[in-house]
C-alpha cells in the first residue's frame, strides 16, 4: 500500500499559553480538544482537519492557518505543532508504506509544523469488542 489515505488527521499544539478562546481566534479553526498539562498555564490543544479528502484538507489548512502557526510558534504562544496523519495497519500486513506527497509536506513543514505518521491496529480493538 502506498497511497495516502489517512483515517484521521490532527494538528497537535503542545505549550499553549493563549486561552481556548485566544487560539481559535488566532487560528481561525476549532479545536477539538484542549486541555491543561503539567506546566502552569500551559496547554495541549488539536485541531481535527478533514480526512475525506487529505491532501485539499492539508493546503488548506496551510494557506489559511500555517502563517498564524509559524507566528504563534515564533512568539512562542504555541511551543510545539505537529501535524499527526494516522493510518490504519493493513488487516493480512506484516508491512505497509505510505507516501506523503511533496507538495503537502512542503506546505506544512514550510510553517515550521512537524510531520509525524501514526499506525494503528484498528481491526484488532474492533475483534476484541465482538
Amino acid at each position: 500500500m502506498s497511497s495516502f489515505e489517512p483515517f484521521a488527521i490532527a494538528l497537535r499544539l503542545s505549550g499553549v499559553t493563549l486561552s481556548q478562546a485566544e487560539l481559535e481566534t488566532e487560528l481561525k479553526a476549532l479545536t477539538s480538544r484542549f486541555e491543561p498539562e503539567d506546566a502552569a498555564n500551559s496547554h495541549y490543544a488539536q485541531v481535527d482537519l478533514d480526512e475525506d479528502n487529505p491532501v485539499r484538507a492539508i493546503l488548506a489548512f496551510a494557506e489559511a492557518s500555517g502563517a498564524r502557526v509559524a507566528a504563534l510558534l515564533e512568539a512562542r504562544k504555541i511551543g510545539k505543532a505537529v501535524l499527526d496523519i494516522a493510518f490504519d495497519f493493513p488487516e493480512e500486513g506484516e508491512a505497509m508504506s505510505a507516501r506523503l506527497p511533496a507538495h503537502m509536506a512542503l506546505a506544512i513543514a514550510s510553517h515550521d509544523i512537524d510531520v509525524e505518521v501514526s499506525v494503528y491496529l484498528t481491526d484488532v480493538e474492533d475483534a476484541e469488542e465482538d
